[in-house]
């Protein structure tokens, strides 16, 4: 999703909407205020194409409402009133929302990704019911712009999660980013920090996590037992062992794969 683009939509749709209230209580035309008919409809050709997959509903009204956009005055009130229904919507949904405090920081390597991106979505969203909002991982192109500063957002979102999960392998040892964000979480107060060991390790090439902290193996099942159980009594959730059982296998079984 390029957050962008219903940023601009807004922007725009918000233009024109000043406009016709401006219009509305007998000011000057409203073409001095308004960003011109050809601007709103050319962003909203590029939102429906990017939200067509994420987002089918929004996308077929909102191709709905683009078909009788345009009069010979003015864009269509009812149209236009229907499409600022659904760019607020977008917005509440991927831009507002992106700023809420997330619940887990994924400190990883990103030679690792096969793991981490299965730890994310067997553990963390279907074993635990976490969504996407949830968890800050960098392999989510989505989480860093182009242009924002890197090690800024880092720290950013560290500050904002409650666990940082470190995930320990050769490549992680080898990092020297994921060792400064090592070093960034052990810096932060009232931070949970969980380290996993992954298979290409043992726990004594932990380095000093094996001396101030006990590590556990992503594949132990008691480990990721007390994982679950400890979140469901942090947040309050309604633990579904069958569930998270499963999940727990199908991840353990995607390692082994």
């Amino acid at each position: 999703m390029n957050k962008r683009i219903i940023e601009e939509s807004a922007i725009i749709c918000g233009n024109v909407a000043n406009a016709i209230n401006q219009r509305n209580k007998g000011r000057i035309p409203c073409q001095t205020y308004c960003p011109g008919e050809n601007a709103l409809i050319d962003i909203l050709n590029k939102l429906a194409l990017e939200i067509k997959d994420i987002e089918p509903e929004c996308f077929i009204r909102l191709n709905k409402e683009l078909q009788s956009m345009r009069t010979p005055n003015c864009v269509n009130p009812f149209s236009f009133g229907a499409v600022l229904a659904i760019v607020s919507v977008l917005k509440m949904k991927y831009i507002d929302n992106s700023n809420c405090k997330k619940k887990f920081f994924i400190s990883h390597s990103t030679k690792d990704k096969d793991i981490v991106n299965s730890f994310i979505k067997e553990i963390l969203k279907i074993g635990c019911g976490f969504k996407d909002e949830d968890i800050f991982c960098t392999l989510d192109p989505t989480v860093i712009r182009t242009g924002d500063d890197f090690r800024d957002k880092i720290i950013e979102n560290m500050k904002q999660c409650d666990y940082i999960l470190l995930f320990i392998s050769e490549s992680y040892n080898k990092s020297d980013v994921c060792k400064n964000e090592m070093g960034a979480a052990w810096a932060l107060e009232d931070k949970r920090i969980l380290p996993f060991v992954l298979p290409d390790i043992s726990f004594d090439q932990m380095g000093f996590l094996n001396v101030v902290k006990q590590g556990a193996s992503i594949l132990e099942k008691r480990k990721l037992d007390e994982f679950y159980d400890e979140i469901c009594n942090n947040y309050g959730l309604n633990s579904n062992w069958l569930a998270f059982n499963k999940a727990k296998e199908d991840f353990i079984n995607s390692v082994g794969k």
